[in-house]
């Protein structure tokens, strides 16, 4: 009986561990988007200092949260966002700035569909 309990109990753990998990992704991506929108206004706007501001704070969150990222999202979704980041960094330095903002749709669809993936839903389960 013990053996049961204990399998419960790892079950209920792994459970439990799944929705945090589902959690801080939503928040993660949903602050980083909404940082990447703020920027693509500025950017809309001509303002492309402030632009450039909101984007590399959006970079930073993003390097901050390598180390989740490596364990719980696929190699190949964390260097596509890595790299539409810093393609949207440079674009936002250079000499022709307005450049950039074809670059944030795709982005911020990407960053978003990393909780979309994640998520469970009955197509992830079936």
């Amino acid at each position: 009986m013990k053996k049961e309990i204990f399998a419960l109990l790892l079950l209920a753990a792994l459970f439990a561990g799944g929705l945090y998990n589902t959690h801080y992704l939503r928040c993660m991506t949903g602050e980083l988007s909404e940082t990447l929108r703020l920027s693509e206004a500025y950017c809309e706007n001509g303002e492309y200092d402030l632009a450039l501001e909101q984007a590399n704070l959006a970079a930073g969150r993003w390097d901050d949260s390598y180390a989740y990222a490596g364990i719980f999202i696929r190699h190949t979704e964390i260097d596509a966002v890595s790299y539409a980041l810093y393609d949207l960094v440079a674009a936002l330095e250079s000499t022709e700035p307005e450049s950039a903002a074809e670059l944030y749709p795709g982005l911020i669809a990407h960053i978003e569909s990393l909780y979309e993936v994640e998520r469970v839903s009955v197509a992830s389960v079936f």
